[in-house]
């Protein structure tokens, strides 16, 4: 396990070198210019104030070059300045990403909580009426995609009851209570789409390991049903419903783009959509590469769990 785990690690910067090379080439060839983008107006009418704010950014360099100092930059934990706002991104990132984890892990919690108790009744109720109701739940939680409910939930209480529920952020230094509240809403949105996938596979895995030779072992011992349930069928599930858990972590941050500025919430997400907005390069790539690493991290976090699970695996 050790060396597997050691593997990993190394392989861990080839995988950040990648993507962000991958980014860096993507986000120019978007297009517009992050030059145009920052004088607006004036773009047009002033040739040689565009000339300076190319060269104030570094775009007037060649790509490597750019690349090049963006990446020793990187490796420091120096992401350098934002091409919209001129500020440091380093210090604004580590602020946005503290939110943002806390938004995603309130939103696995919540995953965890919906979808396994939902796969769970619904694999032993197979077949029954609370089973096809159960299913009726997964089947609309996977059509209904989450920014178009999270903004049915910030306009339908203010035209109802002129609540808004997209209030002023708090950080949780001004106001615990109120910084976790606000975060409860739109994590629920975000969990809505990922527990109802880890609840079709929590039952088909479980409807897998109910018809297996050692749970009617089990149930030809004598043992109570829910000890059955529990001990032989669920945990021998784990498996899938790690790696579905892990694998929504990844969707969860990726769909925190929409849902953290529908809402208000100044997360990693919000900073990476108006990096896309205002062409600003550094943040683009600074934000690809923290999420690159968090969900890799926690790819490697269930592998490990996996041996964890199932005293069977080795690696």
């Amino acid at each position: 396990m050790r060396a597997y785990i050691i593997r990993r690690l190394l392989l861990l910067p080839l995988i950040v070198f990648l993507v962000s090379i991958l980014t860096f080439s993507l986000v120019r060839i978007l297009p517009g210019d992050a030059a145009v983008a920052r004088l607006g107006a004036q773009a047009g009418a002033c040739q040689e104030c565009l000339d300076r704010a190319r060269q104030e950014l570094g775009l007037d360099k060649s790509y490597p070059e750019q690349y090049g100092k963006w990446f020793k930059g990187a490796i420091r934990g120096d992401f350098g300045l934002s091409n919209a706002t001129t500020r440091e991104i380093g210090p604004e990132l580590k602020k946005r990403a503290l939110v943002t984890l806390q938004l995603g892990t309130i939103s696995i919690l919540f995953t965890i909580l919906i979808g396994v108790p939902i796969g769970v009744l619904s694999a032993v109720k197979s077949g029954r009426p609370l089973d096809y109701g159960l299913r009726l739940f997964s089947i609309l939680g996977l059509s209904v995609p989450n920014f178009w409910l999270a903004t049915l939930v910030v306009y339908l209480p203010v035209y109802w009851w002129t609540w808004n529920p997209a209030k002023q952020f708090k950080t949780i230094g001004e106001d615990p209570l109120s910084h976790f509240g606000l975060l409860l809403l739109p994590a629920l949105v975000l969990a809505i789409s990922a527990s109802a996938y880890v609840a079709r596979i929590t039952r088909s895995a479980m409807l897998e390991a109910l018809t297996s030779d050692h749970v009617r072992t089990a149930r030809a011992k004598g043992l109570a049903e829910g000890t059955v349930i529990l001990s032989h069928v669920f945990r021998n599930s784990l498996i899938p419903l790690l790696t579905v858990v892990g694998l929504q972590t990844g969707f969860i941050l990726g769909g925190s783009i929409i849902i953290e500025d529908i809402f208000g919430i100044p997360g990693m997400g919000q900073m990476a959509g108006r990096a896309v907005f205002d062409r600003d390069y550094q943040t683009l790539q600074a934000v690809t590469v923290i999420t690159t690493l968090t969900f890799v991290v926690m790819t490697l976090a269930v592998d490990i769990a996996y041996a964890w699970v199932d005293p069977r695996i080795r690696y």
